[in-house]
This record gives structure tokens, C-alpha cells and sequence, in this order.
């Protein structure tokens, strides 16, 4: 048997989350599918299968309640529910409106009792489909509800419920489907042809034709059609859709660039790196889907109490119209409260409120530059206390350049046109500042060789030359003079040796981040508690913990992977720790932390063990914002859902609202929550 394979479909009028708990229960009985995910979020079921040919089966299962399994990227309609049959309903009960004006009351009854019928129709054949894996689901409970108001003699208001419900079902599919767009806008960036440079010039070609290596020319004004590297050229570059910052970034031979980003100003010639399908808008809209199939906390806990709700309602119901009459007489009246309460006890509202936020938030959070991995993640992250930073590659840029060359003996030019020879052999950060520094060429090298704890060592002009760690070397007083001196101003440094001989200090900074500072008092307006977390030296953390605003309180310097771990471990006792990191040492505190962020630019380990991924770290005060907004969203929700149901629960048992009232209350709960989660989709952090 083979290995299961996974596919991804779209499933055609998923919407509300009991229909996609609904379909997933099915799917997972299809023989060969050895997993099934539903997502009402993202519309999508992911299939692992491992029978060829089950997805035709699928399709089938799907099919038979009701709803249509599209493959991934294949066109579908744009119909918003049930609108034909809601349009036939309506236009029945208006003419039986006019007809009631017109005719005797009992013929008018009659056309009320066809405007349900027409209604309620698509309904009944979708509760007989579903009847199985829910019977209990709101085209049920609808159905039953109207055909008992037409028993007891309300033709006209079994109409109005039904034409209402359908209403509403339209209405929350158009909500739905516009909450599905911003989860796909990011794939919306990429053009749709691309200018590609060959033998015969510049052609013009659909952008599914390029391929990994082509040369393309992006001119001002258009977009980047794919994760490339620019070969010549120079060009403002708008990437606030991965990023979050605002201002156009300058591009040069040698940078990186997006798929989706937009050329402001100048022009590029880039080579492609990886297809318009599989770049980096792919990989964000992955994300963003897979964050979305697990669930939160708060999701958790609003599931099982919906799972209770629908039941002890309907118990309800069942006391009203069978219990109540032998004390209180009034059959037909208890009977109609009954039905009432049937259509209250649908948790529609309730069972969506919180994903639909958590799924605008993901969303916002992408666009933002903010990857979020769960909705857990998104949901934890709101009640975090201290922040934890990493310094080098998190706060800095991670690469050191050279700042300063001291010689003994020799001119700076001779001495770094050595190290440059010996730099020639070895892939160290600092080898390649020195690589990189302005000034003369390398002399010729050979016999390249690292000694682990040491340093770099090559022969150059026949003699041995090295750069080595100043601390692991023998020094003479004035060195180690010199030593200490560029130590206590944070610099990092690297000795020049000429047959053991002493010949020059390179002196290295690691720069910090343009947007560290502003970042991290993003931080502190949030009312969070900072803390950076260093290997280096206490000197190089003073230095730079003070250029981008922090205290000397606020940083702990000389850390091993295991202490930073433990001061993690510490402040996670004390009310909720956020680990942001970019390296292999930082991956056991990104794992421990309540929430662990990795800078994208850092290490796959680094990011595999993160809850977040953040494109810059600007990004990290919007990934704070937008956690507490969605969270109070999600509460708002919450409260609406349920103090809708449990408002029109109490009239209904009173006598003061009946049963259209109540399907109001269902379907505007519904609309409500959506609505008022898409506004996520549009908020500035």
C-alpha cells in the first residue's frame, strides 16, 4: 500500500461550522481516506489518502449531503446560498400578501401554506441528507418548526420564518465567502505575466511559464513575479504585504526579493529562485490554513458547550409543548412556544464566533508579516507578561561588519590584505566581514585549515598566518592592552598572527536593527516587561542594548543555551513569557515559552520550534496588538451569541416573541459575529 497522500479541496456551500463538522465526520468513513480536516474558515478538506481513486468516492459522500468537493484551484461557482430558492419564497409571500387583500382569508391562507412549502423545501431535502451524522442540525430544526406552524394553523408566519431563514442563509454565505477572500488576498499579489529575458530580448509570458533560473525584468509600477535574486539594476521596493514596513525597502545586485512585491520606483533584472506557486506568498498561505485546522482554547471550550446547549434546549422545548398543557392547559399555544425554542436552539452563532475571529485574525497577521502557526498561539499570546529577545540576528542584523583595524608593526593595508588571504578558507561571520571590508585585495593563500576554539589559518607568501580568538592566544602587554580597551566598547575581536607573531586587532560590530528601537517601545507602550538574553560578552550587551533603549536591568549577558532556558522557565512562572529568537541556541527557549517567535531570517531549527514566524522585527508589536484585538473580539462575539440566544430564549418563554423573532435572532447572531470578525481583516495595528 502506499504512502497517504494529501489533497486539498474546496467544499461548495460550507457555511457554518456544524456543516464542516458535519462533512469531515463523513469524509473520515470513506474507505482509503486515512484522515480527513475540514475547515470552515478556509473552506477547504485536506484528504490523506492512501487508496487511488477514494477522492471520487469522496466526492460522492460529499455530494450526497448536499454540498460539491472541488480540487484545489479548480474554478467554482460564485453563487451566495440558497438565493434562487429565497427569491421564489419571497416573491410566493408577497403575492400572497397582495392576495390576502383581494380573496377570501382561506384561499390566502393557502398561499401563505405554498410560500412555506416552496421555502422549506430545500431545507427538508438538506435535514433528510444530514440526518444521519446530525439530527439536530438548524435545516431540521427549521423544517420541523414550519411544518408545525402550518399544522396549528399560521400559514402566514410559517412563511415569513422560512423566507427569513433563507434570507439569512444568503446573507451569511456572502459574509462567509468575503471572510474566505481575505484569507486568500495574499495569492492575489502575484501578477499574472511576467517579462522574461531570452535569447530573442524581452517576451511577454503568462506567469505559470516560468521556471527556476529564468531572468526577468521587473519596470517600475509592476509586480515581482516571483522569489528571485536581483541580477542588476536598483529599485525602491514596496513589501509591506510580508513585512508590515510601510516604506519602500532599496534593492540592489545581490538582495533578495518577493514574489508579490511592488516596484516603486527604478527597475530590476532578477533571477528566479523558486516558482510563482511554490515562493514565499505560497508558503505564508499554508501557513495561515494550517494555523487555522488547530484549534484554540477558547474554540475548545465554546464546542463543548454548544455540544450541551442544542440538547438541553430542545429538552426545553420538548417540557413546553408536552408537560406544560397537562398543568396549564393551552395545547396549541405551549406547541407554539415549543417550536419557537426549536429555532433557538440551534448554536450557529456560538459555534462560529470564535473561529471566524481567530481566522480574520490569522489572516490580518499574515498581511501584517506576523505568522501564526494556531490559533492557540494567536490566543496565548494575548496573556504574556515579559518578553524575552535574543540579541544577535534578533535585535542586530547578524552580520558583523569590520569596523576598526589596529596594526603592530605594520600598516593597516598590509595587515588586512593578510587577513583577507586567510579569510579566503573560512565560511566564520567575521571571515566574511573581513571578505566584505573595503580596502585591498587578498594576497594568495593555500593550505587553508580551522582549528575548533581557535581560528582560521592559511599559508600566505609562504608563511603561516592566522586569525585567532585574542583570548586563546599568549598576547604581549600592549596587545592585551588594546584588547581590553576594544572589548569594554563591545567590539568583537579577532587577531592577526604571522608565524605566532602578533601582527594586527580586527575590530567587528554587529549593527542594530533600524527598527530595534522603535520595536521595542512598541513593546513598552503594550505594558510588556523586556529582557535580553545573551552569549556575549556583558560589554557588547551594554553597548547594544543602550543604542536601541534598553536598561542595564533589563539584560543578562554570558548565557548558555541551558541559562536562557532557565530564566524562560522563570518568567514563565511568574505570569507568561514570549521568546523571540532567530538561531539553534535559542530553539529550547522558543520551545519552553508560553509563545516563541522566530525572525524569519533566522535558522529552520529556530522557526520549526517558534509559534510565530515574524517577516521583520517591526512586526512584533502588531503580533502583541493583534492578539488582544482578536481576543476581545472573540469575547464580543461571544457575548453576542449567546446574550441573543439567551434573551429571545427568556421572551419566547414569556410570550412576547414568537417564531420569527426567533429566527432573527439566529441568523443575526450569525451576521453579527461574522461581520464584526471581519473588521479585523481592515484594523490598523
Amino acid at each position: 500500500m502506499e504512502a497517504p497522500r494529501v489533497r486539498v479541496f474546496r467544499v461548495e456551500g460550507l457555511d457554518c461550522a456544524d456543516c464542516a463538522l458535519k462533512v469531515e465526520k463523513a469524509l473520515s468513513g470513506v474507505p482509503g481516506v486515512v484522515q480527513a480536516q475540514v475547515s470552515f474558515a478556509s473552506g477547504k478538506a485536506y484528504l490523506h489518502l492512501e487508496v487511488p481513486g477514494a477522492e471520487k468516492e469522496a466526492e460522492r459522500v460529499v455530494s450526497a449531503l448536499g454540498y460539491r468537493l472541488r480540487p484545489e484551484g479548480e474554478a467554482g461557482r460564485s453563487v451566495f446560498g440558497p438565493w434562487r430558492w429565497a427569491l421564489a419564497s419571497g416573491g410566493l409571500l408577497l403575492l400572497a400578501f397582495l392576495a390576502s387583500f383581494l380573496l377570501p382569508p382561506g384561499l390566502a391562507s393557502w398561499g401563505y401554506g405554498l410560500a412555506a412549502l416552496v421555502g422549506v423545501f430545500p431545507l427538508a431535502r438538506r435535514a433528510v441528507a444530514v440526518f444521519r451524522q446530525n439530527p439536530f442540525s438548524m435545516q431540521t430544526l427549521v423544517t420541523v418548526a414550519t411544518l408545525g406552524a402550518m399544522l396549528i394553523g399560521a400559514e402566514a408566519e410559517a412563511a415569513v420564518v422560512v423566507f427569513l431563514f433563507l434570507v439569512g442563509e444568503v446573507l451569511e454565505a456572502y459574509s462567509v465567502a468575503q471572510a474566505r477572500r481575505g484569507l486568500r488576498v495574499l495569492g492575489e499579489l502575484l501578477p499574472r505575466r511576467a517579462y522574461r529575458l531570452g535569447d530573442g530580448g524581452v517576451e511577454e509570458v503568462p506567469l505559470e511559464a516560468l521556471r527556476v533560473g529564468d531572468r526577468v525584468r521587473v519596470p517600475p509600477g509592476e509586480r515581482v513575479p516571483a522569489d528571485g535574486v536581483v541580477l542588476s539594476g536598483e529599485a525602491l521596493v514596496e513589501e509591506a504585504a510580508f513585512t508590515g514596513e510601510p516604506l519602500p525597502q532599496a534593492k540592489a545586485q545581490g538582495d533578495r526579493v518577493y514574489g508579490g512585491s511592488l516596484v516603486a520606483e527604478g527597475s530590476l533584472v532578477l533571477r528566479v529562485e523558486r516558482s510563482p506557486k511554490e515562493g514565499f506568498l505560497a508558503e505564508m498561505e499554508r501557513l495561515v490554513e494550517e494555523a487555522l485546522l488547530k484549534k484554540s482554547q477558547v474554540e475548545r471550550v465554546v464546542d463543548a458547550f454548544s455540544r450541551r446547549y442544542t440538547p438541553a434546549v430542545l429538552a426545553l422545548a420538548g417540557f413546553v409543548a408536552l408537560v406544560l398543557p397537562l398543568f396549564q392547559g393551552d395545547f396549541l399555544g405551549h406547541l407554539y412556544k415549543a417550536l419557537a425554542l426549536l429555532l433557538i436552539a440551534c448554536p450557529c452563532a456560538l459555534v462560529v464566533s470564535v473561529p471566524a475571529a481567530i481566522a480574520a485574525g490569522v489572516a490580518r497577521g499574515a498581511r501584517a508579516g506576523v505568522l501564526f502557526k494556531s490559533g492557540a498561539a494567536l490566543e496565548r499570546l494575548a496573556g504574556v507578561r515579559y518578553v524575552a529577545l535574543d540579541k544577535t540576528g534578533t535585535l542586530t542584523l547578524g552580520r558583523p561588519r569590520l569596523v576598526r583595524v589596529v596594526p603592530f608593526g605594520v600598516s593597516a593595508e598590509e595587515a588586512l590584505a593578510l587577513a583577507k588571504g586567510v579569510a579566503e578558507g573560512s565560511s566564520h561571520p567575521l571571515a566574511r566581514a573581513v571578505r566584505e571590508a573595503l580596502g585591498p585585495k587578498a594576497l594568495p593563500s593555500e593550505e587553508h585549515r580551522a582549528v575548533p576554539g581557535l581560528g582560521a589559518f592559511a599559508r600566505v607568501e609562504g608563511k603561516e598566518v592566522g586569525l585567532v580568538r585574542p583570548e586563546a592566544w599568549d598576547l604581549p602587554p600592549e596587545v592585551e592592552a588594546q584588547v581590553k580597551a576594544l572589548a569594554e566598547e563591545g567590539l568583537s575581536l579577532s587577531l592577526l598572527v604571522k608565524e605566532g607573531a602578533p601582527l594586527a586587532l580586527l575590530a567587528f560590530q554587529d549593527t542594530p536593527r533600524l527598527e530595534a528601537r522603535e520595536a521595542l517601545a512598541g513593546l513598552r507602550r503594550l505594558g510588556l516587561k523586556l529582557l535580553l538574553l545573551t552569549g556575549d560578552r556583558e560589554t557588547s550587551a551594554l553597548v547594544l542594548g543602550t543604542a536601541i533603549g534598553l536598561f542595564p536591568e533589563e539584560m543578562r549577558a554570558g548565557l548558555s543555551p541551558v541559562g536562557k532556558l532557565r530564566l524562560v522557565e522563570e518568567m514563565e512562572s511568574r505570569g507568561g513569557v514570549a521568546m523571540v529568537g532567530d538561531g539553534v541556541n535559542d530553539t529550547p527557549a522558543l520551545a519552553r515559552a508560553r509563545v516563541g517567535l522566530a525572525v524569519a531570517e533566522g535558522t529552520g531549527m529556530a522557526l520549526q520550534s517558534a509559534d510565530v514566524g515574524l517577516l521583520s522585527l517591526s512586526a512584533l508589536p502588531q503580533a502583541f496588538r493583534l492578539s488582544r484585538l482578536t481576543l476581545g473580539v472573540v469575547r464580543q462575539n461571544v457575548a453576542l451569541a449567546v446574550g441573543l440566544k439567551g434573551l429571545f430564549l427568556l421572551t419566547t418563554l414569556v410570550g412576547l416573541t414568537g417564531l420569527w423573532p426567533a429566527v432573527l435572532a439566529d441568523n443575526g447572531a450569525l451576521i453579527l459575529v461574522t461581520l464584526n470578525s471581519l473588521r479585523l481583516l481592515w484594523t490598523r495595528l
